[in-house]
C-alpha cells in the first residue's frame, strides 16, 4: 500500500509537473516564472503543513491520513479541471494537491515502514519509494495522450475521480503497526553496528531534534537534492520545448527518468543497509551532478535522453538518503515528527529553485545557468554528507546519540 500511495502522489504531482507547466504556459500565456509558481506553492504550502502532518502520523493514525490524502488528490484535479484563471490553478496547488501530496508521501509510508522493518530497513523504505517512479513511467504518458484527446480539462476531471475511488481501499487495508494483525516487527540486524533498535526505542521531543547538529546536516543535505529533483522535473518539459521537442517524446524523458529511478531507489536502498547513509547519498549527488553537465554540454534530443538516464539513477537515491537520515537518528517513534520539521526548513532552497529556474530562462534565454547552479547545490548536498554525524549503535547502543560518528 506504501508503494500504492506513492505512485499515486508521485505519478499525478511531482512526475507530471513538466506537463502541467507547459499545457498552462499554453493555456493561460504567463510567464515562466509565474507558471512555475505552483511548484513554489506546492512546495510552501506543504512544508508548512508538515509538521501538523508529522506529529499525526507518530500520535494518531496513518491509514486515516493517507485516505485524506487520496481524498484531497481526487478533489484537487477535478476542482484543477475547471479552473478559469492562472489565480485558480495557484490556489488548488496550494491548498488541496499540497495535502493530497503530505498524507500520501513520504511522510505516512516512511514512518509506517520504520515501524514495520528494522534489519532491511533502508531497503524496505527504498523499495516503498518506488511507487513514485512507477506513477512516474505510467502517468505521464497516458497524461499526455489523455491530454491530447480529451482536452486537459476533461483528461484532470476523470484523473480526479480515479483517484477518489482508490480512497476506500487504503483505509481497508493499510496497517498501522504490526500488533494490530498480531504480528512483530522484524528483528533487528545480528551486526551491533548496523542495529537499529536502540534507536526506536527513544521518543525524541521537537525541542530535542531542533537542538541536534546532525538535523541541520540533514535539512541542508535533503532540500539541496530536493531542490535539483524538483527543480529538474518542473523545467525539463520547458527546455525540451526550447529545444524544440514536445508530447510524446518529451513525455518519454519523464517515463525513462522514473524507470531509471525505480532500480535507483531499490539500489539505494540496499547500499544504505551495507554502506550507510553517507557513503550512498554520495552516489546520488555524483549520479544529479553528471545529469547537470550532460544538460549543459549536450543540448539535442539524444542529450536529452542520456541526461534523463542519470538523472533517474541519481533521484532514485534521494528519497531513500533523506528519510533514512532521521530514520537512523531518532528512530521509528520519533521519524514523523522528524520529517515534519524538517520539511518546512526546506523552503527557502525548495520553494524558490522552480521559479527561479523559469526566471533565468525568462531573463537569458536558456537554462544553462541553472544547470550550474543545481551543480552547486550537488556540491553543497556533498559536503554535508561528508561532515554528517550519525549514531553510533555499536559503541553505544543505549544511547546512540545523534551527534556521534559513525562509519
Amino acid at each position: 500500500m506504501a508503494v500504492l500511495g506513492n505512485a499515486m502522489q508521485g505519478g499525478f504531482i511531482f512526475w507530471s509537473m513538466g506537463i502541467y507547466t507547459a499545457t498552462f504556459e499554453d493555456e493561460f500565456g504567463a510567464s515562466r516564472a509565474k507558471i512555475n509558481l505552483i511548484e513554489t506553492g506546492l512546495a510552501v504550502c506543504t512544508n508548512l503543513l508538515s509538521p501538523v502532518i508529522g506529529v499525526l502520523v507518530d500520535r494518531w493514525s496513518p491509514r486515516h491520513l493517507v485516505t485524506i490524502g487520496m481524498v484531497s488528490l481526487g478533489l484537487g484535479l477535478i476542482i484543477l479541471s475547471r479552473a478559469g484563471t492562472l489565480i485558480h490553478v495557484w490556489a488548488v496547488w496550494a491548498s488541496l494537491i499540497p495535502l493530497g501530496a503530505l498524507c500520501l508521501g513520504v511522510l505516512p509510508s516512511a514512518t509506517l515502514i520504520a515501524r514495520w522493518f528494522r534489519r532491511h530497513r533502508g531497503l524496505a523504505l527504498g523499495i516503498s519509494v518506488t511507487g513514485s517512479s512507477i506513477g512516474g513511467a505510467i502517468v505521464p504518458p497516458a497524461l499526455t495522450w489523455m491530454f491530447l484527446s480529451l482536452g486537459w480539462r476533461d483528461a484532470l476531471f476523470f484523473c480526479g475521480l480515479f483517484c477518489l475511488l482508490f480512497a476506500p481501499l487504503f483505509f481497508r487495508l493499510l496497517v498501522n503497526v504490526p500488533g494490530d494483525i498480531g504480528l512483530q516487527q522484524e528483528e533487528d540486524h545480528p551486526d551491533p553496528a548496523k542495529q537499529v533498535g536502540a534507536v526506536d526505542q527513544r521518543r525524541w521531543t521537537m525541542r530535542e531534534i531542533l537542538g541536534t547538529v546532525s538535523f541541520w546536516w540533514q535539512t541542508l543535505i535533503s532540500a539541496s537534492l530536493l531542490a535539483v529533483a524538483l527543480g529538474t522535473l518542473a523545467n525539463l518539459s520547458l527546455h525540451a520545448k526550447d529545444l524544440g521537442f514536445t508530447g510524446q517524446p518529451v513525455a518519454l524523458l519523464y517515463s525513462l527518468i522514473a524507470l531509471c529511478s525505480f532500480g535507483g531507489k531499490i539500489a539505494m536502498g540496499y547500499l544504505i543497509d551495507r554502506f550507510g547513509v553517507k557513503r550512498s547519498g554520495l552516489v546520488s549527488a555524483a549520479f544529479l551532478a553528471a545529469s547537470m553537465l550532460t544538460l549543459f554540454s549536450l543540448q539535442n534530443y539524444p542529450g536529452l535522453v542520456a541526461a534523463s538516464l542519470i538523472i533517474g539513477l541519481g533521484l532514485g537515491g534521494v528519497t531513500p538518503v533523506w528519510t533514512n537520515m532521521p530514520a537512523r537518528t531518532f528512530g521509528a517513534q520519533s521519524m514523523g515528527r522528524a520529517l515534519g520539521i524538517m520539511n518546512p526548513l526546506h523552503i527557502p532552497i525548495t520553494a524558490t529553485s522552480a521559479p527561479l529556474a523559469g526566471f533565468i530562462s525568462d531573463t537569458t534565454g536558456s537554462y544553462d545557468l541553472v544547470f550550474m547552479i543545481y551543480l552547486g547545490l550537488c556540491g553543497v548536498a556533498a559536503t554535508g554528507l561528508i561532515m554528517l554525524k550519525m549514531p553510533d549503535t555499536a559503541s553505544n547502543p543505549g544511547s546512540a546519540t545523534a551527534d556521534t560518528q559513525v562509519r
